[in-house]
C-alpha cells in the first residue's frame, strides 16, 4: 500500500492544492479534510488521534536497561535510548504548530532532551548549545571545529558530545553567576561548565552510554573508542575502518554495533573483543538500531534496510530506491526506514516484507515513534510529517529548512526537529 505527497500534487503548495493534500492523507478511513490557510500552514489529515497500532506482535521491550542516561529526560540521546530504537512512551503532538524556533547551524546534529527541559544540539559553527524551553540559548561551548555529533545526556545530567575537533566533551549548565560577557571573546551566550574534554579522535557519530555509564563513540579515524563514564581515559578502541561517523547502539546483553563505510557491520563485546563483523555489500553511512529481540535493523548506501540476528547472521534485506543515511525505528513488529527515494517505508520485521511506504518531495530522514504508532518524520522538502501506524498522513508542517537529522520527542508534547538552519519545536 503506497500513500504519496506526490499523487496529491506535482507543483507548488498552493491553499487549494494543500486542501485535496489533506485529504488524500486519510481518505480510506473516511477522515474529513481541514480547511487550510495557505502555504505556510500545516497539511492536515485525520480529523483525530491516529489510531492504535496493530496488536499483533507485540511491541516488547526495545530500550532495555537505561541507567546510564539521565533519569526522566524525555529524550536523553539521538534515537530515544540506547538501543537506538526510535520508540518513545511519550506521545507526540496531535496538532501541526511551530511553537518556536531558535536560529543556528543546527541541521547536522539531532536534539538531546533533559529532565529539565533543556535542549542540548551541536551546531557547524563548532558550538554546543543549551536551549531552554522558553526557546532561548540559555549556555553555549566553543570547541575547535564542526559539531556534528548529536548528544547524549549521562545519569548525572551533563551532555557528552564530540566534536570533528577530535575531543569527546562532558558539558553541563552553569548556574553560577556567569553573564552574557563570561568566557572567550565573541562569545554571546554565558559559556557552559566543561566537565571534562578527552582527545580520542574527530567525532562526527553520537555517543551512546551504557547501563555502567561506559560512553561509546564513533570516530571518523575508523576507530570505536570506549570511554570511562568520567571521561577521563579510554577504556579501549576497536577498528571499524570508518570514515562517515555511524553512530553505536547497544543490544540489552550489551554488545555494541556499529556501522562503516567498509561496508561492515560491527559486533564488539563489552569488553573490545570483536564478536564479528558481518559485510552487508555497501557503505554503511547510518547508524544500527536494535529491536526487542536483538535483532539489528540498519541501511546501507545501496538502498537496503538489513535485518541481522544478535550472532551476525544475516536474516532479510529489502530494497528501497535511494541510498538510506539514517538510522531505523523499530516497534511492535513494523521496522521504519527513510531513503533518498523520497519515501518513508514500513518493513514487517518477521519477514521483511513491506506494509506500506508514504511518499514526499524530499529525501526522508530518521524517524521516531510515538505510544499510539504515529510515525514523525522530516525531509529535504523542509516539512515534517506526522504518519499514522498505518501509513496515512495525520499532518505535515512546514519546518521551513532542510531536515535530515531525527527529531526528539518531549514532555509538552512537543517534537524537536533541527533544519539546516534553525531548531524547531512543534507544541501546542
Amino acid at each position: 500500500m503506497r500513500r504519496s505527497l506526490l499523487a496529491c500534487f506535482a507543483g507548488g503548495l498552493s491553499a487549494a492544492v494543500l486542501v485535496v493534500l489533506a485529504s488524500c492523507g486519510g481518505e480510506e478511513d473516511g477522515a474529513k479534510p481541514r480547511e487550510d490557510a495557505g502555504a505556510d500552514t500545516a497539511l492536515v489529515g485525520d480529523e483525530t488521534a491516529p489510531p492504535e497500532p496493530d496488536a499483533e506482535p507485540p511491541p516488547g521491550d526495545v530500550c532495555g536497561d537505561g541507567a546510564g542516561l539521565q533519569p526522566g529526560a524525555p529524550w536523553p540521546l539521538r534515537g530515544g535510548c540506547a538501543t537506538r530504537a526510535g520508540w518513545s512512551e511519550l506521545p507526540g503532538p496531535t496538532n501541526a504548530q511551530v511553537s518556536y524556533s531558535v536560529a543556528a547551524p543546527v541541521g547536522e546534529s539531532s536534539p538531546a532532551v533533559s529532565a529539565v527541559g533543556v535542549t542540548w544540539v551541536g551546531a557547524t559553527d563548532g558550538r554546543v548549545l543549551a536551549i531552554t524551553n522558553a526557546g532561548e540559548i540559555r549556555w553555549e561551548h566553543r570547541t575547535g571545529a564542526a559539531v556534528r555529533s548529536s548528544p547524549a545526556i549521562d545519569a548525572d545530567g551533563n551532555a557528552v558530545v564530540g566534536s570533528l575537533d577530535g575531543f569527546l566533551y562532558g558539558i553541563a549548565p552553569d548556574d553560577g553567576e556567569a553573564d552574557a560577557g563570561a568566557g572567550d571573546a565573541g562569545d554571546v551566550h554565558p559559556p557552559a561548565k566543561v566537565v571534562f574534554a578527552l582527545e580520542v579522535g574527530p567525532i562526527a557519530s553520537s555517543p551512546v552510554i551504557g547501563a555502567d555509564g561506559t560512553i561509546y563513540v564513533g570516530t571518523t579515524d575508523g576507530k570505536l573508542v570506549a570511554v570511562r563514564k568520567d571521561g577521563g581515559a579510554v577504556s579501549w578502541s576497536g577498528a571499524t575502518s570508518d570514515t562517515r561517523g555511524s553512530s553505536p547502539a547497544l543490544g540489552q546483553d550489551g554488545t555494541i554495533y556499529v556501522g562503516s563505510t567498509d561496508r561492515k557491520l560491527y559486533a564488539f563485546s563489552p569488553a573490545g573483543a570483536t564478536k564479528w563483523a558481518l559485510d552487508l555489500g555497501a557503505p554503511v553511512h547510518g547508524s544500527p538500531a536494535v529491536g526487542g529481540d536483538g535483532t539489528v535493523y540498519v541501511g546501507t548506501a545501496d538502498g537496503k534496510l538489513h535485518a541481522v540476528g544478535s550472532s551476525g547472521v544475516a536474516r532479510w534485506s529489502y530494497a528501497t530506491g535511494g541510498a538510506i543515511t539514517g538510522t531505523p525505528a523499530v516497534y511492535a513488529g513494523v521496522v521504519y526506514v527513510g531513503s533518498e527515494d523520497k519515501s518513508l517505508h514500513a518493513v514487517s520485521t518477521p519477514d521483511g516484507q513491506a506494509r506500506w511506504t508514504y511518499a514526499t518531495l524530499g529525501a526522508v530522514g530518521t524517524p521516531v515513534i510515538g505510544p499510539d504508532g504515529t510515525v514523525y518524520v522530516g525531509a529535504t522538502d523542509a516539512r515534517v510529517y506526522a504518519i499514522t501506524a498505518r501509513g496515512d498522513l495525520f499532518y505535515a508542517v512546514n519546518a521551513r529548512g532542510s531536515v535530515t537529522t531525527a527529531p526528539a520527542i518531549g514532555a509538552g508534547p512537543a517534537l524537536y526537529v533541527t533544519t539546516d538552519n534553525a531548531l524547531v519545536v512543534i507544541s501546542p
